[in-house]
């Protein structure tokens, strides 16, 4: 996490203390950040509000039980159905014309870039395949290696195949 994550996790720690009528000392506060500094800021601040929406608690909530919020995460076929319908609401509702947003979710806008290039599927889809392409697009997600995916994307090629790759198509 960089300085402003820092930030963010201490207003989310005040946040939830003042919450839980708690206070945090700064060295509590900087042995949360230590523990929790493997994960996202984003998956704290999920993790904290799931926290605080359950009520399951009546005092500052410990690291312990900031993993396991984060680490209960949807199922990926939740996750999958949910961004499916979005990307068919925005559809209906926008057309072609107007990319769902998915930067938070990088298979999601990988399936509608390379799989299904958004604006080609969404000016061609008839409302009727909806279903059965909500269906594909989940069983898509699911089959989907995330580190696959990062893998490609920082994938270079050696100088001498670039050269040869180049070169190819110059006498057409």
């Amino acid at each position: 996490m960089n300085n402003t994550d820092r930030k963010r996790f201490a207003e989310i720690m005040t946040g939830m203390a003042d919450n839980f009528r708690d206070t945090v000392t700064p060295e509590g506060l900087q042995m949360r950040f230590d523990m929790l500094a493997d994960f996202a800021i984003g998956q704290v601040e999920q993790a904290a509000k799931q926290i605080m929406l359950t009520r399951k608690y009546t005092k500052m909530p410990t690291i312990a039980d900031f993993v396991e919020a984060i680490k209960n995460e949807p199922k990926v076929e939740d996750k999958a159905l949910v961004i499916a319908s979005e990307i068919v609401s925005n559809v209906k509702e926008h057309g072609a014309g107007v990319f769902p947003y998915l930067a938070d979710d990088k298979v999601a806008m990988h399936l509608m870039t390379r799989r299904w290039p958004y604006r080609e599927w969404a000016a061609q889809v008839l409302e009727s395949e909806l279903k059965w392409w909500i269906k594909e697009f989940c069983e898509a997600y699911r089959a989907f290696d995330v580190n696959k995916l990062l893998s490609i994307e920082n994938m270079t090629a050696p100088e001498d195949v670039k050269q040869l790759a180049g070169g190819l198509f110059k006498s057409f």
